[in-house]
């Protein structure tokens, strides 16, 4: 059975109960965490570097949150800031292993199990750099993860991006030839709804993977709206793209990676849409 998340926003959020005091990110971070679970979502979805970037103490404090009344982590996303150049790493190789240690090493206190690899400005291959050089280093990057990962039990998944975020894996089946080329068990693949649809890839696509793809996102194209709230796009493409991945046996997270008008009224519409396409068997 396919498991329904949603991606945390960045920004205050005050759920009921609390006092209109100043949160930490950490404590931000847990109060929407408990709200998405609290509608009912299997689990949730954060940035990256933002959870990487929290201080020892604000992690140690989201930690024995989490014993105490689990935040549902699955996975994250926004994991590699634009300073960082991938493609064309130069003299900072050092740097981008050592923050991608960290960056595990945190995932794992919380058995995050996916590292979703959008970062589309830091994945981008210079216009002045050889194009098989810039594979070569985005190649490295990933084994360079996956040797990490892997013992860790995190999954860099790679997300094809649509062309005005990035020049390089813009497309399924061409980011998955890329985890078939590697093959690692700590690199897979990600299909996002919304990339594909403004891609003009079809929501078939997804069934030609072969169980490659491990997580997935949704929203409504092309404003990246939430889940059932379309504008302009194809109204129909997520309901395609559901039957698809229902169609080939896929049983992983499907998270809402959306922009929010109202949050805390958003995430109950955006579960009830995400059930209707993802229907929960009788027990």
């Amino acid at each position: 059975m396919v498991k329904l998340g949603c991606c945390i926003p960045g920004g205050s959020f005050m759920p009921e109960g609390v006092a209109e005091v100043p949160q930490s990110a950490a404590e931000q971070l847990a109060a929407k965490c408990r709200y998405v679970l609290e509608c009912g979502f299997d689990y949730t979805e954060c940035g990256g570097m933002m959870l990487a970037g929290l201080s020892e103490e604000e992690l140690d404090w989201l930690e024995a949150e989490d014993k105490k009344n689990p935040l549902g982590l699955l996975a994250v996303n926004s994991i590699f800031s634009p300073q960082y150049k991938l493609a064309d790493p130069g003299d900072n190789w050092e740097a981008i292993a050592a923050y991608v240690k960290r960056l595990i090493d945190v995932l794992s206190r919380f058995g995050i199990r996916y590292a979703v690899f959008g970062s589309g400005a830091a994945r981008s291959i210079p216009d002045t750099m050889d194009e098989a050089t810039g594979y070569a280093n985005l190649r490295r990057l990933m084994n360079a993860f996956a040797d990490y990962g892997e013992q860790k039990g995190v999954t860099l998944v790679i997300e094809p991006l649509r062309a005005r975020e990035t020049n390089v894996y813009r497309t399924v089946p061409v980011s998955d030839e890329e985890v078939k080329l590697l093959n690692r068990p700590g690199v897979k693949l990600l299909a996002d709804a919304f990339h594909m649809a403004e891609e003009g890839t079809p929501a078939e696509a997804v069934e030609n993977c072969g169980g490659r793809i491990l997580h997935c996102h949704m929203a409504e194209a092309p404003d990246r709206t939430c889940p059932g709230q379309p504008t302009t796009g194809d109204i129909n493409f997520n309901r395609r793209f559901a039957a698809s991945l229902i169609k080939s046996g896929y049983t992983g997270g499907v998270s809402a990676e959306c922009g929010y008008t109202d949050f805390k009224k958003n995430v109950p519409e955006i579960l009830a849409y995400m059930r209707e396409l993802f229907p929960r068997e009788e027990n």
